[in-house]
């Protein structure tokens, strides 16, 4: 996806230059994804305040791997994150096809500018 916010979408959520974030992985066995994949300490005390709404989703892609989606969004903004993982669970499972628009789409839920956008669809 595109990367200008990668490590710091908590500080410019905080600042109110970012309305969500999402991450996403692979379940592994012990149900424990990496820290460093889906922030959820980092981003705990902000959710634990009210401040962050911190929205998952966990299903199965087409070759019956376990996904799990976190999103973090400021309050007003949380309809952004259930709007995130039901793209992204509609492309895993094949039900809707990967399109350039689809990456916009996905970009402006993550609050990326358009030159972002464009310049990572020009990748």
């Amino acid at each position: 996806m595109i990367a200008p916010h990668d490590g710091q979408e908590l500080e410019l959520m905080l600042l109110g230059k970012k309305c969500l974030a999402a991450f996403c992985d692979f379940v592994p066995c012990d149900g424990c994804i990496d820290e460093e994949i889906i922030p959820e300490k980092k981003f705990h005390p902000y959710v634990q305040s009210g401040k962050i709404i911190r929205i998952e989703s966990e299903f199965r892609d087409i070759n019956k791997k376990s996904l799990r989606y976190v999103c973090f969004s400021l309050p007003d903004s949380e309809w952004r994150g259930h709007s995130y993982i039901y793209i992204r669970k509609h492309l895993h499972q094949k039900i809707i096809s990967y399109t350039d628009s689809i990456d916009e789409l996905l970009g402006h839920l993550l609050d990326y500018s358009q030159n972002d956008i464009d310049d990572f669809l020009k990748q």
